[in-house]
């Protein structure tokens, strides 16, 4: 009878012990089924050259046709800036549909994406001239809205109190190392449940692997110098040695040919042809596309946790560039160009 008693004890704890993660667990479903049900439509092919056959602003707005992105404005900044209202909705939506728990992730997320504007602020700020980016993340804008009003001596100590370690002396490449090492390191620090970690941690030292090889082959091929400065520690799959070994190449077909036995060779080698005709745009490209599958790889991975909201909202980001680059080809005429720069499934 004792001996009963003592085995239910036994189970009854780790069912308490094991509640809070089930109970978790059953709050993931209902996000990640929304976040599987919606389409990424405009990272086809076919319907992104559909858009680029339009004519005219006008046309393209009654064209895009989407329940996530709200296409308003008459011109290319306008409407490019709808797109980016629209992305900001997509994330919060995420946010607000996921549990309590993950939801800061979220916030942290809305910061990378307005990461391009930081930067752009901050060398307006230096080079002292007006500041027109805009943000959507409490901590972007305010750190923006500030710098607005900035003295240039006063901008290094405006972005110390947040975080960033920057001064007017340095470079844009400098300066963009250090957002994106900040931004990287929020997403890493974030605080999340225990079965989430894994994927948090594969997602952003994939975008470290992906930001370090980016900034090698273009450093490479516009033969500029000191690159190791601007990169990042701590990636997924390419090692510190690796990154010196890739530093020590000049010519950007063997830096590829270095990455073979990576995740990331298989894109690579199929765009150096491409390279050969459109420079390094081709590679980078051929790295957004990894992230693409990678992100659905962790989604596969990590079903029950948050590996679907990783994907669907580095879908929507892509979605969201591939649109501002339709939006601007088409209002400059230059859709053939714009094929280009395209990331498609």
């Amino acid at each position: 009878m004792i001996i009963v008693v003592i085995v239910a004890l036994i189970g009854l704890a780790i069912a308490t012990k094991a509640l809070p993660s089930l109970i978790l667990l059953t709050k993931f479903a209902y996000p990640n089924a929304k976040f599987s049900a919606i389409e990424n439509t405009y990272l086809k092919e076919r319907e992104l050259t559909k858009l680029l056959e339009i004519e005219n602003l006008n046309q393209l707005k009654e064209n895009i046709i989407s329940r996530d992105f709200i296409i308003e404005g008459e011109t290319i900044n306008e409407m490019q800036k709808s797109v980016d209202e629209s992305l900001a909705k997509i994330i919060l939506m995420a946010k607000n549909d996921s549990p309590k728990k993950v939801r800061k992730f979220y916030d942290v997320y809305l910061e990378k994406i307005d990461a391009d504007m930081l930067k752009k602020a901050i060398m307006n700020a230096i080079e002292g001239r007006e500041i027109k980016e805009y943000a959507f993340s409490d901590e972007i804008s305010n750190i923006i809205e500030k710098l607005k009003k900035a003295t240039k001596e006063e901008i290094e100590k405006i972005l110390k109190e947040h975080g960033f370690a920057i001064s007017p002396e340095m470079s844009f490449e400098e300066i963009e190392k250090e957002v994106d090492k900040k931004i990287i390191e929020k997403i890493m620090n974030v605080p999340l449940p225990l079965s989430c970690n894994k994927a948090r941690e594969k997602f952003a030292k994939i975008l470290i692997d992906i930001i370090n090889l980016k900034t090698i082959l273009r450093g490479k091929h516009y033969k500029l110098k000191d690159i190791e400065k601007y990169i990042l520690p701590n990636g997924w799959e390419i090692s510190d040695w690796q990154i010196k070994e890739l530093l020590k190449i000049d010519a950007v077909p063997e830096i590829i040919s270095l990455l073979e036995g990576t995740s990331y060779f298989p894109e690579l080698r199929q765009a150096i042809a491409e390279y050969e005709e459109e420079g390094v745009i081709a590679l980078e490209k051929a790295l957004d596309k990894h992230l693409i599958r990678a992100v659905g790889e962790i989604a596969n991975e990590y079903p029950l946790t948050i590996g679907p909201g990783l994907r669907f909202i580095i879908e929507k980001e892509f979605e969201a560039r591939n649109l501002k680059i339709v939006i601007k080809a088409v209002g400059e005429g230059m859709q053939e160009e714009a094929k280009k720069l395209l990331v498609v499934q």
